[in-house]
């Protein structure tokens, strides 16, 4: 008997969507279109293509990855975009089997800066270093669900994830810096932290600007020291951090 899908009572026929509807199995990239694609756009299509490796997802062409961003982009009439590429699996909704094909997505709409002040506090849910997900953007998004989620119901736009060890890694969605002197520190990425695009070129400019660049593993107390803090991703770039929560 083949297998037979039900949402509200009735039959669901899309059977390509089985498996990114169970099991959150796809990856995905964010950035912002003003007018026409990001500088550094190649970074985005090979850790997209990285995590599709690492899932079993089929990957995606240079060719195919930009058109369908095109396309996408020329059936919008606002100019300054949030645009994101998610590559979902298909395949046996068995979980154990890799999936034999993909589907491609591009969701727009009008960017909107962050317009409010970026308060931070430190997440009740850690991360382990060994987690393999936090290399890649997964579509299995819950425990950024969670982590967000928990940084608005207490007044605060994001929240410090800690790892195992009690190291900072990042929050929900940005990558985290400090200043002191001329010293910029950003977490190491074997704490469990996204190779962000974002954080290679923010990494780049300082060493260029003088400053000396040190990724490691750091607790609170080392940012609590900090003349400056910030966050940054490929959305909306470096944002200045107001206060934490410590």
């Amino acid at each position: 008997m083949a297998e037979k899908v039900f949402i509200n009572g009735k039959e669901f026929e899309q059977k390509n969507l089985i498996r990114p509807l169970m099991y959150g199995e796809g990856v995905f990239e964010t950035f912002r279109y003003k007018e026409k694609l990001p500088k550094y756009i190649d970074y985005h299509f090979e850790r997209l293509n990285k995590g599709c490796e690492i899932l079993n997802i089929p990957k995606i062409t240079k060719e195919d990855f930009l058109f369908y961003i095109e396309d996408a982009v020329s059936k919008s009439e606002v100019k300054d975009l949030y645009v994101k590429i998610i590559i979902l699996s298909e395949g046996n909704s068995y979980f154990p089997l890799k999936p034999y094909g993909k589907n491609v997505m591009v969701i727009t709409k009008p960017y909107e800066p962050i317009k409010e002040e970026i308060r931070l506090t430190v997440s009740p849910y850690k991360v382990h270093s060994s987690d393999p997900l936090l290399k890649i953007k997964s579509t299995n998004y819950l425990k950024n669900i969670l982590i967000k989620r928990y940084a608005k119901e207490n007044g605060f736009f994001d929240c410090i994830i800690l790892n195992e060890n009690d190291f900072i890694t990042e929050t929900s969605s940005a990558t985290i810096y400090w200043i002191k002197g001329r010293y910029l520190y950003t977490p190491s990425l074997d704490n469990g932290v996204l190779d962000g695009v974002s954080r290679k070129v923010i990494l780049q400019e300082a060493k260029t600007q003088g400053f000396i660049v040190v990724e490691g593993r750091f607790t609170l107390k080392d940012i609590k020291e900090a003349d400056l803090i910030f966050i940054s991703n490929a959305l909306h770039g470096l944002i200045k951090v107001k206060e934490i929560n410590i």
